[in-house]
């Protein structure tokens, strides 16, 4: 994943998934320093929200192919 802002371009690479005091953490390296990103449950469902569409999906399924 690629993360960019004014100041900087990240490569951000999660490393693990888990469930701590009712957020999801997500933990890994951003660039070459350790990160942990959480998200509440709402937060959650938005960004399911966002990714779960068909286009989506299928570019996930045929390895970052779009649909023509």
């Amino acid at each position: 994943m690629r993360v960019v802002t004014p100041a900087m371009k990240l490569e951000v690479e999660i490393e693990q998934a888990a469930l701590k005091d009712d957020r999801l953490v997500l933990t890994g390296l951003a660039g070459f320093l350790p990160c942990e990103t959480s998200l509440g449950a709402a937060e959650a469902r938005a960004l399911l929200g966002k990714v779960l569409r068909p286009a989506v999906l299928w570019w996930v399924l045929t390895g970052g192919r779009t649909k023509k």
